[in-house]
């Protein structure tokens, strides 16, 4: 025992946690595999316990101890976490037990006793499993659902303020509606006059805009040709386009018709005055009364609205405090099982509900860890093995080495890995004696092949001693070869700088005797330059001498021509003199005459602006004469139509009066037929005959009524259609009214239009009478000025 202890003290406590209580002995890569998946099932299964446990410890926490929440929580994961991580890990660390006994080898976990208790341990933990899908599935589902839970539970806050708001609402409905109705009577009438302002303030306008549009054409004539006028006015004062300057005929003329234009631009503002100050008036007097009304009218909205926001806080002040249902552990429970009855999930396999989604889940995890218990593979069955561990330990440490087959060789390739080992264990567990045997019986057969195998060894070796001698032979060959190809590139260094020093040599002495050959040829030809330069000056010099005679030569020649060019000069400019003479008369004449023609030109445009101007007048003139009878006879047939109107309107007063008289008449026979029979029932006898009058008197009070509301319902259709006689009168004496401002307006349109027109005429003749004029004149300057030429 003291041995086996000594043999796991030095296992790491982490391997306890990686479910690996014995280490790397043994572990294959199937038992890792097997192992890591254990892990990950064992670690799935415990946190999802310990998750569900801590979430319902922090939720039933109470309210007031809030900080004991996550500590609640922390807790109960801790404790579910470890008590699953503890069981399931004992069930993956437990060795199965197996029912073949093995020989000699007595007290180990074989047998029927092992495997009852084994299976009794599996069977606590089924039980376990039960509980947990009893009591942790549906927390579970509480989880999953956790945000339907929340949505229902918000519905139902929701529902409860919503009704509350509900509740409120129509308290403060019931008040609004009352003081709606008490201040609808005040305001409806400021609302209609408001209207009815806002229709006459729009008719004014649109009267105002018609008075400038009418005028409008004519001011903007006026304006043209008051700034032509004055224009032409400016250029004859200050002689501008060839115009003698001053303040001569034809700038009086045109000042004369600057003053006129002026005088009728200002008669015309003057004529539109009156009617738009009278226009303005009217529409700021409408604008004053509609601004009075309208803020009449917000006041007494605003005071409505006060009146509301009062009443509306009174009734919210009323209301008592909000206790909206809260989402307490209970609640929580209820709120999931009415989803479970919900239309919506009622007939759902189970299975397919979030509950037994979390009970299949457990279930899953659960039976996929005892399905990889039960079907583990035999390396893990080996590692789990204790006595196992215990034998290879012994055998690592060369506690075995007595056994054949179970040496410790020193070279770790050549032991026994945890297959073999655990393979032969197992057979020599078995049968000691037959392994004794098989083993001494291989180890005869294996003694050819491993004689076999050392001459190959010692082969093997050989050729690789060959091989390394070779392979130094080959490096000092490359070596040598390395050292003679440094000698000769030496050699060739110090033979090629031997034959560059020689061709320098050489190359210096031809330079020298190129040098003196040059020298010679230079001084030669500086010789054969300076006999060449005398040459050059003795002709030079015959050439300057003849040069200076053919100048003074040239001289005397150019002093005969001076003069001669002088002669031709005076002569020249004489008639140069001439001819500027000739021509400034000839452009005299033109001048004049082109500024005649410019002036006959504007004459004749403006002659032909005026005339087109009173042609558009005068059908100006015929088109307004057209409707000003249009307005005549439109006025006349208002006139007429508001007679009739008037007589409908008295017609219907007089039936309205008859009615109302028979209304009244027949109210006061059904009041006292009312009385009467109500007197005949008190003394009614019963008999035949008295029910028969008593019959009678009914039927005569029905049709009493009958033709009451007969008359009732003719009085108010007399009245709607008095209603609307009046409202058509109002409208046609409107239009009325507007028809004869338009016409008077337009006889004055067409007063001012003939006042233009012969305005226009005028000043046609004047234009002609000018034109004359002009022609009179220019006659007598034009035969002087070609006299004078």
């Amino acid at each position: 025992m003291g041995m086996r202890l000594d043999l796991f003290t030095h296992v790491p406590r982490l391997n306890f946690l990686r479910l690996r209580p014995y280490g790397e002995n043994l572990a294959t890569p199937a038992v890792t595999v097997w192992l890591g998946f254990a892990w990950v099932v064992i670690l799935l299964m415990a946190s999802l316990e310990g998750i569900v446990w801590g979430l319902i410890g922090a939720s039933i926490v109470p309210q007031g101890a809030g900080w004991l929440s996550p500590v609640a929580g922390l807790f109960l994961f801790a404790l579910m976490f470890a008590i699953i991580w503890i069981v399931d890990a004992s069930l993956i660390l437990s060795e199965r037990p197996v029912l073949r006994l093995r020989r000699g080898i007595p007290g180990t976990n074989q047998g029927i006793g092992p495997l009852a208790r084994w299976m009794f341990g599996l069977l606590v933990r089924v039980a376990i499993v039960a509980v947990s899908l009893y009591v942790t599935a549906p927390f579970l589902a509480k989880l999953i659902r956790a945000d339907d839970i929340a949505s229902y539970h918000q519905r139902q806050v929701e529902q409860y303020f919503a009704q509350r708001d509900a509740a409120l609402r129509e308290q403060i409905n019931a008040r609004a509606a009352q003081i709606d109705a008490l201040y609808r009577d005040r305001t409806q009438p400021l609302e209609a006059q408001i209207e009815r302002l806002n229709q006459s303030l729009t008719l004014e306008r649109e009267q105002r805009a018609r008075i400038e549009a009418e005028y409008a054409p004519e001011i903007a004539v006026l304006r043209q040709d008051l700034a032509a006028a004055q224009a032409r006015f400016g250029d004859e004062l200050m002689g501008r386009d060839g115009r003698p300057e001053g303040r001569g005929p034809e700038a009086r003329k045109w000042e004369a018709n600057a003053n006129r234009l002026a005088e009728a631009l200002t008669a015309k503002q003057a004529e539109i005055a009156p009617r738009l100050a009278t226009v303005a008036q009217r529409i700021g007097e409408l604008e004053q009364t509609l601004s009075t009304e309208s803020e009449t009218l917000r006041l007494l909205r605003q005071e409505r609205q006060q009146r509301l926001d009062q009443a509306t806080a009174e009734e919210t002040a009323r209301q008592v405090e909000a206790q909206p249902p809260r989402l307490t552990f209970a609640a929580r429970s209820r709120i999931l099982q009415a989803l479970r009855e919900s239309p919506d999930e009622r007939g759902v396999p189970h299975f397919e509900t979030v509950e037994g989604f979390s009970q299949a889940a457990l279930g899953v995890l659960f039976f996929a860890l005892i399905a990889l218990k039960l079907f583990e593979p035999p390396a893990v069955s080996a590692y789990f093995s204790e006595s196992l561990q215990l034998q290879y330990r012994k055998y690592l440490a060369g506690g075995l080495a007595e056994i054949p087959g179970f040496e410790l060789p020193e070279d770790p390739a050549k032991r026994l890995n945890p297959v073999e080992f655990a393979r032969l264990w197992q057979a020599y567990e078995a049968d000691p004696d037959a392994f004794h045997i098989r083993r001494q019986a291989l180890l005869e057969i294996r003694e050819p092949l491993l004689k076999y195998q050392a001459e190959q060894s010692f082969e093997q070796e050989l050729l690789a001693r060959r091989r390394e001698n070779l392979d130094q032979e080959q490096a000092f060959a490359h070596q040598r070869r390395n050292l003679e190809l440094t000698a000769y590139d030496q050699e060739l260094r110090a033979r090629v700088a031997q034959v560059q020093a020689q061709l320098d040599q050489e190359t210096k002495a031809r330079m020298d005797h190129r040098r003196s050959e040059l020298a010679n040829e230079l001084q030669q030809a500086r010789e054969e330059w300076e006999r060449h330069k005398t040459q050059e000056a003795e002709d030079l010099r015959q050439h300057r001498e003849a040069f200076e005679q053919s100048q003074a030569l040239a001289r005397e020649e150019l002093r005969l021509r001076a003069r001669e060019i002088e002669r031709l000069r005076e002569e020249h400019q004489a008639a140069i003199r001439q001819t500027d003479r000739e021509l400034q008369q000839t452009e005299q004449r033109l001048i004049g005459e082109l500024d005649l023609k410019r002036r006959r030109e504007a004459l004749q445009v403006r002659q032909t602006g005026m005339r087109e101007e009173i042609d558009r007048l005068r059908g100006l003139e015929a088109r307004q004469a057209a409707d000003r009878a249009v307005l005549r006879e439109s006025g006349r047939a208002a006139g007429a139509r508001i007679a009739a109107l008037r007589q409908q309107i008295e017609t219907a007063e007089t039936e309205l009066a008859a009615r109302q008289t028979q209304l009244a008449t027949l109210t006061r026979t059904i009041a006292e037929a009312t009385a009467q029979s109500a007197e005949t029932d008190r003394r009614t006898i019963k008999g035949f005959w008295s029910r028969g009058n008593a019959s009678s008197d009914t039927k005569t009070l029905r049709e009493s009524t009958r033709d009451l509301k007969a008359l009732e319902k003719s009085e108010r259709l007399e009245r709607e259609r008095l209603a609307r006689l009046r409202e058509e009168l109002q409208t046609v004496e409107t239009r009325k009214l507007n028809q004869d401002s338009e016409l008077d307006e337009a006889e004055t349109r067409l007063s001012a239009l003939q006042a233009r027109i012969l305005f226009y005429e005028d000043g046609l003749g004047n234009l002609l009478s000018s034109r004359l004029d002009e022609d009179d004149e220019g006659k007598p300057v034009t035969e002087g000025r070609e006299l004078q030429g």
